[in-house]
């Protein structure tokens, strides 16, 4: 799904196109048209015709769990009207960035607090009703540092991220779930030899590969929560965790050694069939990835652990409770509160994970029925407390995307070592802070 990651938040991020949905514009803005979008509709509109709100929304995000369906119930219900702008996920921050800065032209978007400057330009929202029926971790996530709430949840899913695996191949060779990183690469050799393909990346979708960085990324959080505030004050590099080198310098292994897919351009929707045929016995991706397909083949049996480490002590990197940001100077703030207070209701929310199963993050939604077998696996690991908090929810340096992609791309074909990645890794997180002139970064 998404190009950016790749959140937490994130989860959900996937899909190409943009539905219509009767009753809501749907504008999708690339970089060439974002000035077009800058000067949006007349949102001044009053009387029997209600207020015209602006929702900027990222396009994978609009393709999921009937977003715009539920955008467009509450628009009959209420009069108001809802101007529902698509941005490219890639895009999508910088944009809402921009609007932000130009004054009042966007009422509803999403993010992370730490892309903001929160007391000022977010709205706070403390003491709403949701605040009760949310999950302990979905509550934590939704909570600014200064304990105050900022920020709607989204009807969306939590997010993880780890292994998606195909039972039957692994039943076959009387193989078990790895619990280290030793027993997960002789779990690799064993499918290798049987002719399997043992792990299966998608390049040609650049997002795809990111997946296995939030995995990772998970694995160093989970390890010592402290790396997050270390790595935002420029007080370590990424160099200098030695569980984060180790995981890069396996996937250079797993190259050298044949593990991956000869294909590697190939698409995301084509790393599923392969999965779900049983053409290859693995892949590292977010939890949005079971979104039914994988089981609708009788022979297709999938399930989910979460990406080894060294010592056997991994834990999965989740991320959720979508944070829906209503601006401070929004002309509308009553009209968007009412949206974003319908969304998270018991019956939206609901509705919302009926259509695009996931893990709840409130109390009182129940969807276990509907959760495949995969996605019960995530669910144990949760209610096991076997979780670590998404990085990218508390790292304050922007995602190098483009940078990112392209030397994932070079590992994976072999062409760049692990050191040599780890080395690029740090240098372009130093690059981008330094461009958002963070703290601490000269």
């Amino acid at each position: 799904m998404m190009k950016r990651m790749l959140t937490a938040a994130t989860a959900c991020m996937f899909a190409i196109g943009l539905n219509a949905c009767e009753g809501s514009a749907n504008t999708e803005i690339t970089g060439e048209e974002s000035g077009k979008a800058q000067s949006g509709p007349d949102r001044e509109t009053r009387g029997n015709e209600g207020v015209t709100i602006r929702y900027m929304i990222t396009t994978s995000h609009s393709n999921y769990g009937g977003i715009l369906g539920l955008v467009a119930n509450w628009e009959k219900k209420t009069g108001n009207k809802v101007d529902i702008q698509a941005i490219q996920d890639d895009q999508y921050d910088n944009l809402v960035k921009a609007e932000l800065a130009d004054g009042d032209h966007v009422d509803i978007f999403m993010g992370q607090y730490e892309k903001y400057d929160v007391p000022n330009q977010l709205l706070e929202v403390s003491g709403e009703a949701f605040e009760s029926r949310l999950n302990d971790a979905a509550l934590q996530m939704l909570k600014y540092t200064d304990g105050k709430m900022y920020a709607f949840p989204g009807p969306m899913p939590l997010a993880a991220w780890g292994v998606f695996y195909n039972k039957r191949i692994f039943n076959d060779l009387g193989l078990s779930v790895p619990k280290t990183m030793d027993s997960f690469n002789q779990n690799l050799a064993a499918i290798q030899a049987r002719g399997f393909t043992p792990l299966y990346f998608a390049a040609k979708d650049g997002w795809t590969m990111l997946q296995h960085r939030n995995a990772v990324i998970g694995l160093v959080g989970g390890s010592d929560s402290s790396v997050w505030e270390q790595l935002n004050r420029n007080q370590l590099q990424w160099t200098d965790i030695p569980s984060f080198v180790y995981q890069y310098q396996q996937v250079e292994e797993w190259v050298k050694r044949g593990y991956l897919n000869r294909n590697l351009m190939s698409t995301y929707d084509q790393q599923k069939q392969a999965l779900a045929d049983g053409k290859a016995a693995m892949v590292i991706q977010g939890s949005f990835f079971d979104s039914g397909f994988l089981n609708q083949k009788g022979e297709a049996s999938i399930g989910f652990f979460p990406l080894p480490n060294k010592e056997g002590t991994a834990k999965m990197a989740l991320s959720g409770a979508a944070h829906m940001y209503i601006a401070k100077n929004s002309p509308h703030a009553e009209a968007a509160k009412d949206l974003l207070r319908y969304l998270s209701e018991k019956e939206q929310v609901k509705s919302y994970l009926v259509k695009s199963p996931g893990i709840s993050a409130f109390k009182d939604v129940d969807v276990s029925a509907q959760l495949s077998p995969a996605l019960q696996d995530v669910q144990a690991i949760i209610n096991a407390g076997n979780i670590a908090r998404h990085g990218d929810d508390v790292y304050v340096v922007p995602l190098p995307y483009e940078e990112m992609v392209a030397a994932y791309t070079e590992l994976i074909a072999g062409r760049m070592t692990a050191d040599q990645f780890v080395q690029q890794y740090s240098d372009m997180y130093v690059k981008n802070a330094k461009t958002a002139k963070i703290p601490g970064f000269k």
